[in-house]
Order: C-alpha cells, then structure tokens, then sequence
C-alpha cells in the first residue's frame, strides 16, 4: 500500500516501551468500542427520542431568537468567563 508523502499513519505494529518490560503497550483494535461505566450521560450516548426531544427544544430557543428574545443565549465573553471560572487552566 502506497501512501502519500504528505499523510500521516501509525506503524503496522505495536509500539514498544523500551526497556520496560511491557510489549505492545497500545490496545488492541477490539478494546476500541468497550463502554466504560463512568460515561457522561450529557454528552451521550442517545436513543432517537432522546435526540429528537434535543433538536425540538433547541429549535424552540432558536425561534425565539429570531423573534429578538435573547434570554435563553449568552454572549460569547459572558460564556468563555463560564469556561475560565470552571476550568482556569485554559486561560
């Protein structure tokens, strides 16, 4: 397989801590799609009702919106000011 000079890929093997003790120190292919139990339910995943009760809510704020009432949105400053307060490593 070919590969372009300008493309970047992972070796065909596993890597190797060196001196360690430990081969092949990247998991396998099949662990890719294990569910771990700590999963965040905000962020997924979603049953189909679920996404649709999402996407009918958010075009109710976005109507809103176009009917010049803002009070379900905030500014971009007023929501990265959110972001520095709760994750202060960011600024």
């Amino acid at each position: 397989m070919e590969q372009d000079a300008n493309q970047c890929s992972e070796p065909p093997v596993g890597y190797t801590a060196v001196n360690s003790g430990y081969t092949n120190t990247i998991a396998p292919k099949d662990d890719e799609n294990v569910v771990v139990d700590n999963w965040d339910p905000g962020i997924g995943p979603y049953t189909m009702e679920e996404l649709n009760a999402r996407i009918d809510e958010a075009e109710v704020f976005i109507e809103k919106a176009e009917n010049s009432d803002w009070s379900d949105w905030i500014s971009e400053e007023q929501s990265r000011a959110n972001l520095y307060k709760k994750y202060p490593w960011l600024q």
